[in-house]
């Protein structure tokens, strides 16, 4: 007997389920977050590919942030222009979420969700179609 189950990397479930129920910090942070992660991962696997020693990409990607990150995925070619620009304004709307000031308020309602939900759209099919975060495992039993 074979069996065959995806695995999501990168939370997609619970993007999703933040989406859904309008919990836009959520959405947007665990987006930017994982967005990163994945990110950073593809340059991790780029760099050992070209046999950079272990020692020197741990010291490039400790210091990188998302803004970099995505500067190199459309360098390497694992994005492109208009994905870059998702990725930049996710990380913008993330940096006002996360350090907002107390006299501001949060989006809500259908104008959150028209100003939001493209957004973590477009993240999710980023995370699952360029940087490869579900991964389908098959067993034999």
């Amino acid at each position: 007997m074979v069996k065959m189950v995806w695995y999501d990397t990168a939370q997609l479930q619970k993007i999703n389920d933040a989406r859904d129920e309008g919990d836009w910090f959520t959405a947007i942070v665990l987006s930017t977050t994982q967005l990163e992660r994945h990110g950073s991962l593809e340059i991790r696997n780029y760099l050992e590919e070209l046999k950079v020693k272990p020692l020197i990409i741990e010291y490039i990607l400790k210091r990188l942030y998302l803004r970099q990150i995505a500067g190199y995925l459309l360098t390497l070619e694992k994005i492109e222009k208009k994905e870059y620009d998702t990725i930049i304004k996710l990380n913008d709307e993330r940096n006002y979420f996360v350090h907002r000031q107390e006299k501001e308020e949060f989006k809500h309602g259908k104008e959150a969700k028209m100003k939001y939900i493209s957004l973590v759209n477009e993240a999710e099919r980023i995370l699952k179609e360029k940087l490869n975060v579900k991964k389908l495992f098959i067993s034999k039993r």
